[in-house]
């Protein structure tokens, strides 16, 4: 006969020590909450200092602008009264059958002061601070008085050559109404009282 006692049955653990407690369940969840408000306090920090290194110095557009009126008001009715003088004293030219040299040179160093007036208009707008906005805009306008101050240049060599400006004063007329048009597309209103409405050429 066997004497020997059958073994205890091991006892089934309880549903509750078979779930993680609710105290670690809390401490994991606090800890991942704890990680991720550090991440995100550390991008916005991160963030906040990029903004604050490259934060730009440019001038407001609104500031450029009452700078270049400014300018136009200083530069323009200089270069008016050149333009005048330029265009009078080629009409008088044009009108002879056969101008000489001497006053062929004459009207060309006309031409070529007018140019070098705009040219200089370019520089000064050139030198400005430009904000960050409206570069585009501001190229273009740049370019425009450039090129205008060109033309004025190719008609004095033109003139003094006794070569045909009938073209290159076509053109140079085209160039007035770019200046026109840039100028008015940058809302410049003073420089637009002084060089003109797109119309106007």
């Amino acid at each position: 006969m066997n004497d020997a006692s059958p073994e205890p049955e091991s006892a089934e653990p309880s549903p509750e020590s078979r779930e993680p407690s609710r105290d670690s369940l809390g401490n994991r969840m606090r800890s991942h909450i704890g990680w991720w408000v550090g991440v995100a306090s550390a991008l916005i920090g991160i963030v906040a200092f990029v903004l604050t290194r490259f934060e730009s110095d440019a001038p407001a557009f609104s500031e450029w602008q009452n700078q270049v009126n400014s300018i136009c008001q200083q530069e323009i009715p200089s270069i008016g009264r050149k333009m005048e003088e330029a265009t009078g004293s080629f009409v008088k030219m044009d009108e002879k059958s056969d101008p000489g040299q001497s006053e062929r040179d004459a009207v060309s160093d006309k031409f070529e002061v007018a140019g070098s007036a705009f040219l200089h208009l370019a520089g000064s707008w050139r030198a400005l601070e430009q904000p960050d906005n409206h570069q585009d805009g501001i190229k273009n306008l740049i370019r425009a008085v450039s090129d205008l101050g060109d033309s004025y240049g190719a008609v004095a060599y033109a003139v003094s050559h006794n070569k045909d400006t009938e073209q290159l004063i076509t053109e140079q007329l085209g160039h007035h109404r770019l200046l026109a048009l840039e100028v008015q597309a940058l809302k410049l209103e003073q420089c637009q009282e002084l060089v003109g409405k797109p119309e106007d050429w």
